[in-house]
């Protein structure tokens, strides 16, 4: 564990390379087994009933339908977007290839709305649990497996990818600070690998 601010953070995740490959996963972080949607603060939930018109064009007759009239499941401080048959979140919609594909996310690219998507989802694979404090981890998913893969062909590190979702969740005073520290670790890992080349 390393200590950024008042925030734990998982050291695993500072070596990780992780890069998406959704022309190969489809989406599967969107379309995942269990039920859960994705996690939301009060204030995302608040602006998640009031997404209907923004995000009704990208979706599905019945997807349309549940945004309208139950797009969010909980109660304050445990609440999710609606999952339907316990997989899609219903904010989603697929494209012509197949991939799933946040309509939120693509209603904000297309100038509808200022709200670009769940910090929860922004940040993912990265999740944050709290046990009396904040910690952040890398949470594995066998359908994640290709973006692992493609981050380690291309030595793309995950932290460089979530920037900017770490500047939006954290600040960018806390990042820059995570950043620090990261380039420590690895810096003091490649020596510490060179004097066991040599050895």
């Amino acid at each position: 564990m390393i200590l950024v601010g008042d925030v734990l953070v998982d050291e695993s995740i500072i070596h990780a390379k992780f890069a998406c490959n959704t022309s190969v996963c489809k989406g599967a972080c969107c379309t995942l087994e269990g039920g859960g949607g994705a996690p939301l603060t009060d204030e995302e939930a608040k602006i998640m009933r009031n997404l209907g018109d923004a995000v009704s064009p990208y979706l599905s007759d019945r997807s349309r339908k549940i945004v309208q009239n139950r797009p969010v499941e909980g109660l304050s401080g445990d609440y999710s977007t609606t999952c339907i048959d316990n997989r899609a979140c219903c904010f989603v919609y697929h494209d012509k290839n197949g991939i799933a594909k946040c309509s939120i996310e693509s209603a904000f690219f297309d100038g509808k709305t200022d709200f670009r998507k769940p910090t929860s989802c922004h940040l993912f694979p990265l999740r944050v649990g709290e046990f009396g404090g904040s910690y952040l981890y890398y949470e594995h998913f066998d359908e994640c497996n290709p973006g692992r893969e493609h981050g380690a062909k291309h030595q793309i590190f995950l932290l460089d990818v979530l920037q900017p979702a770490l500047k939006r969740a954290f600040g960018e005073q806390w990042v820059n600070e995570l950043n620090r520290q990261v380039d420590a670790r690895r810096t003091e890992n490649n020596s510490s690998s060179e004097n066991n080349k040599r050895a």
